[in-house]
């Protein structure tokens, strides 16, 4: 893969602030400019740099509340607001796009340069800390009330290089940790297969792709395989209402179809079922047992 040619000076503008940030040493006013355009690539670069720096020394303090109102501040600096539905797309699209590459060049960095999975743990829970404070400026508003974690399966999931799918062969230490960490996230809670993070990583043809290539690396018992056994549990309770449902409506002579309106009458709905009950008598019999063992 070809390096990326970076701009030095921006890439060590943004090392300098990301390195107060996390050090609690940022002007707000120099930061809250600085994150009103993070379009280029020197942004994310210059993040994961400071969390590879960083979580080697020792843990990251929370970032949530303070990335959460550094952005608030940059939007209202350059819109006047920082209401989500008044935001111009390319601001929410940007920082869409520095989750993603932050999340990638982790992977690749770690997976360059192995290093203790403790190490790794840090620099993706800071991350995780980061999605959540973004959440609200994210392109689905549904994610200002959600997770970090929904936040940055969004952000991986609507980019527009689909390094998930690309590094399908890759299991290294660094996706097993980061998918491990997810999972522990996605769990949480009482009922988490009601919850909206768990739905899209359950519906997400990326993430479920990124599951099946590395769903073997993990035992039984490890957070990642139970996720992954409540997604195909909750999808074959799906596929069997789904079944249920249909064979009851065959069955009922009364039942009404679901295209019926005051506009367009379901008559022929009745006549076209008892013809096939009539002519296809095995078939009614297979239909009657399904709704009966079920």
């Amino acid at each position: 893969m070809q390096c990326a040619k970076y701009n030095v000076e921006r890439l060590t503008l943004y090392e300098d602030q990301f390195d107060r940030l996390i050090a609690r040493e940022h002007c707000e006013d120099v930061a809250t400019n600085l994150l009103i355009d993070i379009r280029w690539a020197e942004v994310s670069r210059a993040f994961v740099n400071c969390l590879c720096r960083r979580s080697a020394v020792g843990p990251i303090r929370p970032l949530v509340d303070d990335y959460g109102h550094l952005v608030a501040r940059a939007a209202d600096s350059a819109f006047g607001t920082h209401t989500h539905a008044q935001i111009p797309s390319w601001f929410l699209q940007n920082n869409e796009t520095f989750l993603a590459s932050c999340l990638h060049k982790l992977f690749v960095e770690f997976g360059r340069q192995p290093t203790t999975p403790l190490q790794m743990h840090r620099a993706f829970a800071a991350l995780f800390d980061v999605a959540e404070g973004l959440g609200p400026f994210l392109g689905l508003r549904c994610l200002s009330a959600s997770t970090g974690a929904h936040a940055l399966m969004c952000a991986a999931a609507h980019a527009q290089y689909d390094f998930l799918s690309k590094s399908a062969s890759d299991s290294s230490v660094a996706t097993l940790c980061f998918a491990e960490m997810l999972a522990e996230r996605l769990l949480e809670g009482d009922a988490p297969e009601a919850q909206s993070a768990f739905a899209f990583f359950a519906h997400s043809d990326r993430w479920q792709a990124f599951a099946r290539d590395r769903i073997d690396c993990f035992s039984v018992d490890e957070a990642f395989a139970r996720l992954q056994r409540l997604v195909r549990a909750q999808t074959v309770i799906k596929q069997d209402h789904g079944l249920f449902f249909l064979a009851s409506s065959f069955l009922d002579d009364d039942a009404v179809d679901s295209d019926a309106s005051p506009e367009r009458p379901s008559s022929l709905a009745k006549p076209l079922r008892s013809i096939i009950r009539k002519r296809s008598a095995p078939f009614v019999r297979l239909v009657r047992r399904l709704v009966s063992e079920a």
